[in-house]
């Protein structure tokens, strides 16, 4: 991975690759991999969401969006485990 510009904004620091970029958001506090507009990861204080290359999220390890329990989860293809999850 060859890292082709690094760049600073209001909260938030990005780091632009051949592939893809790495943005940190200082007021939110997350980590986001980015191909393009697409997210395919997030990490934040409720936990690892890895996205699909439609866009939709599933895998999450983490906090349950629902009842706040921890666990593991990963939606059927076509499924957004967020949304599963409630």
């Amino acid at each position: 991975m060859a890292i082709v510009t690094n760049a600073s904004y209001s909260g938030s620091k990005s780091t632009q690759t051949l592939s893809g970029n790495i943005e940190l958001n200082e007021g939110t506090g997350e980590l986001l991999i980015r191909n393009g507009a697409k997210i395919l990861t997030r990490i934040n204080s409720k936990g690892f969401t890895y996205y699909d290359t439609d866009g939709k999220a599933r895998i999450r390890l983490g906090l349950d969006t629902n009842e706040g329990a921890v666990g593991f989860w990963i939606s059927k293809e076509g499924y957004d485990v967020l949304e599963v999850l409630g």
